[in-house]
């Protein structure tokens, strides 16, 4: 397909902005302690059995004031999004290397991705993607949102009119808004937002981290890093470096199976630290970098 000419608008988002993880009307859990979300969750009806287990590092909003307000904001973005006009129709499976320009897209059924969908913005950061869907979205085992060429995930929004469920390891990316449940399989990796009309979130040893600046009281650390954790994929040894030696502390570094089993926990306290991993076997692991014991910085490591 060529390039063309983009008409996508992002939504206003409102109050949701801040929020990683959001459900107007459904439940909130989460299986296992290696569950890091970064940003605000919560939602407004329903049961919330979430942190613990995992971490959230942002502020939870369960049946108050704030919670009320973002159902409304939902709503209302999922109504902007719907009411864009089409770009292009797209077939129903998505991925396997294809390659999609700034627009709005539409689908006329519940989908699938599969392998890698590459999101080229051709140089422009403030490109902006629409898909819109009518009917649910699934993603497969180890399928990926990847962004080109300056595309930026916060102007990636996905209208879902149906359930959302992202596959095992994979990782997506963008503000997804659904009239449907939201379920993150094991170990899979959402880089933005997940925000429900009505349906259930669910969490299995994932990250989940909003990038931006919200509006609700949490400011993102995506771009101030503390560390950098290298190589990945990981061989017989992970070196954890501080970017900043002035702010050394009393650090740790602790690695999960992405069934919440610790395997490592180690002390960082040099700007340059190197662990030894060979005794631990190949697969896909989920760090935690804590200071004072607070998450300041995780992700996922393949071994």
């Amino acid at each position: 397909m060529m390039p063309g000419q983009s008409f996508a608008q992002a939504p206003a988002l409102g109050s949701t902005s801040g929020f990683a993880l959001f459900t107007s009307d459904g439940a909130f859990s989460n299986v296992g302690n290696a569950t890091v979300v970064t940003g605000n969750v919560g939602n407004h009806v329903g049961q919330f059995t979430a942190f613990t287990p995992g971490t959230l590092i942002g502020q939870k909003h369960v049946a108050d004031e704030v919670s009320t307000i973002a159902a409304i904001d939902v709503a209302t973005a999922y109504s902007d999004l719907f009411s864009l006009t089409c770009g292009e129709v797209i077939d129903t499976l998505l991925g396997t290397n294809q390659v999609l320009y700034p627009k709005v897209y539409c689908i006329g059924k519940a989908s699938t991705l599969k392998g890698d969908l590459i999101l080229d913005a051709q140089g422009d950061q403030n490109a902006v993607f629409v898909f819109k869907i009518n009917g649910a979205l699934s993603t497969a085992t180890f399928s990926n949102v990847v962004l080109r060429n300056s595309a930026s995930l916060n102007n990636v929004y996905w209208q879902i009119g149906g359930a959302f469920s992202l596959g095992d390891s994979s990782v997506f990316r963008g503000t997804i808004i659904d009239d449907g449940a939201l379920n993150l399989l094991e170990g899979s990796i959402l880089l933005g937002r997940g925000l429900s009309k009505a349906g259930a979130i669910s969490l299995h040893n994932n990250v989940v981290t909003l990038v931006n600046n919200g509006t609700t009281g949490f400011t993102s650390i995506e771009n101030e890093k503390m560390f950098t954790v290298s190589p990945d994929p990981v061989h017989s040894n992970i070196t954890v470096t501080y970017n900043d030696a002035s702010k050394i502390g009393n650090c740790k570094l602790k690695m999960y199976t992405i069934l919440g089993s610790e395997v490592l926990n180690a002390n960082i306290t040099q700007q340059l630290t190197t662990l030894n991993t060979g005794s631990l076997t190949s697969g896909l692991y989920i760090y935690k970098l804590m200071n004072n014991s607070i998450v300041v910085q995780s992700g996922k490591l393949i071994l």
